[in-house]
């Protein structure tokens, strides 16, 4: 039954298939031939069958294919959003920042090595800066001077040496390179002694060894050991250690050492039982372009080119031949220069006739007593004849203008016989004040004391013709041995350090030859800050364990969370 008469079924048979497959075969081309192009029938346009193509292609596309170009597209479509141009922008500076401050610190560290006064001092006490007097020195070398440093760099500055005492020694490879880094004159060189053993034997009377410090010109040069360098002392409990650096000052008196175009000889007479102790004493000449040597006046010649005897406290009395010697060393005239003897006292000393006689013809009287201080003001410690005397200005020595305290603990009183005889001129060069008496064996507990001035250290002066050259032939009496204690030249409260320099180089004619020195001990362990037990759990656990982590994490939340919102 037809469900629609528009409808026509089409019914296929053999002969109808036969007749179409006949059409077929004439349509084809034949073999050989170019297919006949389509005529453009009523100058129609051309189908574009290249996107018939396409569109068949894409028809036809894997399905993974498509995935992948619909990825393209969220890429494209999220490179072009604010929030990736915004991240984009964030990452890009965050990248840039990362390289500037790497390159800042390329250049810092390669600036901080040419020039190493870059490098800020945090230290308490300034030992890795220079000072004025060392700064002072170091623009004087005018020579070519080097500073070798008897260890490897890294040993330097990694402070490997000495570490067992507490020792920074990176203080010395700091200001040795400061002190370069402020005259081209001077280098710095690193002298590991196990590599270079020929180093050491070419100064093998030096015995050097790691940690030593040569400091040299042409002229000569100067060795520093450790000792010279750094001072550790130990407490009372025979553990704890507190250590001082004197490497500012030792070095600069090297340099000023082996830069001086004449170096003094002060001699120290050994034959009599001296008292005075001359470590620090001859250790703060050594520092001011003084050279010293130990000789018995008894049986050796005064060193050749000595300007300086010293005898210091002696507890025995000299012979003629000996005096002989004093006087002819006084009065040479082929010593061209300013020559001295130095003479300490004590008020234990016996009686010396011989010696005395002697000082006399130099208008110099000592008397066998010790001055005593009535003002408890003008004294120090609990004992009254630990005096503070007034260095006089009669006579200039051309150093300092003001010494401060100056000391002169136990002293004689010194009398001046004559103010001028013949060539002869004597000076008063410290006196205590009028509030002091005197002390000696005869003195009673209810006598009444007589109080007045004394002089405490005097000079009597002559003039020796050298040549077609005058110059001065001095006599030091000075009343007080203990004034060269170490524990009085070593400490800053004291001028007796700067005093005894500028006498030294006054007696010798060395005023002006160099700058003058004083040791200057700085601590270097001294705590910077003094916290309680509780304090420091309460910084240790509370702060830094718990407190800044908890701030980091907090921070990184918030940055978490904004970021998101981009």
């Amino acid at each position: 039954m037809n469900r629609d008469n528009n409808h026509e079924i089409e019914k296929t048979t053999p002969e109808t298939e036969a007749a179409e497959e006949t059409a077929a075969k004439q349509t084809e081309p034949v073999s050989g031939e170019e297919p006949a192009e389509k005529e453009n029938i009523g100058n129609f346009p051309e189908e574009n069958t290249d996107s018939e193509t396409e569109e068949a292609d894409g028809a036809n596309e894997p399905e993974e294919k498509k995935k992948k170009g619909k990825l393209a597209e969220k890429v494209g479509a999220y490179t072009k959003s604010t929030k990736f141009r915004r991240g984009g922008i964030s990452t890009a500076f965050t990248a840039g920042f990362l390289i500037v401050v790497i390159l800042i610190n390329v250049i810092v560290s390669v600036l901080a090595q040419r020039y190493p006064s870059m490098n800020l001092d945090l230290t308490k006490n300034k030992v890795n800066t220079l000072s004025t007097q060392a700064a002072e020195i170091v623009s004087k070398v005018n020579v070519p001077t080097t500073i070798y440093i008897m260890a490897t760099q890294a040993q330097t500055k990694g402070d490997q040496l000495l570490s067992e005492y507490g020792i920074k020694y990176s203080q010395v490879g700091e200001l040795a390179e400061k002190i370069a880094e402020k005259n081209t004159n001077i280098k710095v060189e690193y002298m590991d002694l196990d590599k270079n053993p020929t180093f050491a034997s070419t100064y093998k009377n030096d015995n050097l060894v790691a940690g030593d410090v040569l400091v040299k010109t042409d002229k000569r040069y100067r060795v520093l050991a450790y000792t010279d360098l750094f001072n550790v002392q130990y407490g009372s409990d025979g553990v704890s250690t507190e250590t001082y650096s004197m490497v500012d000052s030792a070095l600069a008196s090297a340099l000023n050492s082996v830069i001086a175009d004449t170096v003094a000889i002060a001699a120290f007479d050994t034959g009599h039982s001296e008292q005075l102790e001359t470590a620090t004493y001859q250790k703060l000449l050594a520092n001011n372009s003084f050279e010293t040597k130990n000789f018995n006046l008894l049986t050796d010649a005064i060193p050749d080119n000595t300007r300086l005897v010293v005898l210091g406290c002696p507890t025995t009395d000299y012979t003629d031949a000996e005096l002989k010697k004093l006087d002819a060393f006084l009065s040479s005239s082929a010593i061209e220069g300013d020559r001295s003897l130095l003479i300490t006292f004590h008020p234990s000393q016996q009686a010396m006739p011989k010696l005395s006689a002697f000082l006399k013809e130099w208008g110099i009287e000592v008397p066998q007593a010790v001055v005593v201080e009535s003002d408890q003001s003008k004294y120090y410690t609990d004992d009254p004849s630990y005096i503070l005397s007034t260095v006089q200005t009669g006579l200039s020595l051309g150093g300092q203008s003001d010494y401060g305290y100056f000391t002169t603990p136990q002293s004689n009183p010194i009398n001046l016989l004559f103010e001028t005889r013949g060539t002869k001129t004597t000076y008063s060069l410290a006196k205590s004040n009028d509030s002091c008496y005197l002390v000696d064996n005869n003195t009673k507990a209810d006598d009444t004391p007589q109080k007045a001035a004394y002089n405490t250290a005097v000079l009597s002066q002559d003039k020796v013709q050298s040549g077609t050259k005058e110059y001065k032939a001095n006599v030091i009496a000075l009343g007080s041995t203990t004034m060269f204690a170490g524990e009085i030249l070593g400490a800053s409260t004291f001028g007796n350090a700067k005093y005894v320099v500028d006498l030294s180089r006054y007696a010798t004619g060395t005023t002006n030859s160099a700058t003058a020195i004083t040791e200057t001990s700085v601590q270097t362990n001294v705590s910077d800050i003094t916290l309680s037990a509780e304090m420091s759990v309460l910084l240790g656990i509370g702060v830094f364990t718990l407190l800044i982590p908890l701030l980091v994490v907090v921070a990184g939340v918030c940055v978490y969370r904004k970021r998101r919102r981009l």
